[in-house]
């Protein structure tokens, strides 16, 4: 149920980057500035479905769908000024209905997301502790099941979703992978470049632990694996606070410092 679940998230979110990227480019005819102001895609349609034409995005009306005042004067502004051609009436009806489809399927992303998290957290409430109920999902689908996940050691789960760069790795000689898909876990993205190994390497091996736990015992311990992986995550950003020193490439003697 949940690898099917998170495979239908990943549908719609490829689907809606494609419909959300038509409609930029089909309104940006009438009002290309938009494109650069409005960055998230569910606002972009949510303004062209509401306002329509770019004479009616004054700064009180787009603050009424909520942007922030500094953000609904500069595109004000830019309404007023923009480039853009004429639209006929009906090519925006039909802008218009391709943005309020693409709302619809952000609310039903919104329940599947909701749907998605209660459903791992019933399934695998111990590393969805640990991860998150999305991160959690897709490690799941990603191992082929909760046994599967269960059943491999730290060091695939913390390159699960990195076999590409792996098998390259292994072909070429380049350095391998220090983390997959778990670089999503909010620890691993906000730690310094020089760190992330070693906390993905910590929040793997919790993880293998979890999965564990999860699918043959069934007792939870999330609350203690993840205080153990913060406590280890701190003893690592207190350890490692400065990058270490470059190596020389190979066949390269070091430099030698200029003589005072």
């Amino acid at each position: 149920v949940v690898v099917q679940a998170i495979q239908a998230l990943d549908d719609l979110d490829k689907t809606l980057n494609l419909f959300a990227g038509r409609v930029r480019e089909w309104y940006g005819l009438h009002f290309p500035e938009l494109d650069r102001l409005v960055e998230k895609h569910e606002t972009y349609a949510r303004l062209v479905a509401n306002l329509g034409r770019r004479e009616s995005f004054t700064a009180e009306s787009l603050e009424g769908e909520g942007l922030p005042q500094a953000k609904a004067r500069q595109t004000a502004e830019a309404a007023q000024r923009s480039m853009g051609a004429d639209l006929e009436d009906r090519d925006l009806e039909q802008i218009q209905s391709m943005c309020k489809n693409i709302l619809a399927l952000y609310d039903v992303r919104s329940r599947l997301e909701g749907y998605l998290a209660s459903t791992t957290e019933e399934v695998a409430p111990n590393v969805t502790a640990l991860a998150g109920p999305l991160l959690g999902a897709r490690l799941i689908a990603l191992a082929g099941g909760l046994n599967n996940l269960a059943k491999m050691p730290a060091s695939t789960i913390q390159v699960l979703g990195a076999e590409k760069a792996l098998f390259r790795s292994l072909r070429s000689g380049a350095p391998p992978p220090k983390h997959g898909v778990i670089f999503q876990h909010p620890s691993l993205h906000e730690a310094r470049i020089w760190q992330r190994g070693k906390v993905a390497r910590a929040v793997a091996g919790k993880l293998a632990i979890a999965a564990r736990v999860d699918a043959f015992s069934g007792r939870y311990v999330g609350d203690e694996l993840k205080g153990e992986v913060e406590k280890r995550i701190e003893e690592i950003k207190e350890r490692y606070q400065m990058p270490p020193p470059r190596k020389p490439p190979a066949g390269r003697p070091p430099r030698k410092a200029p003589p005072r």
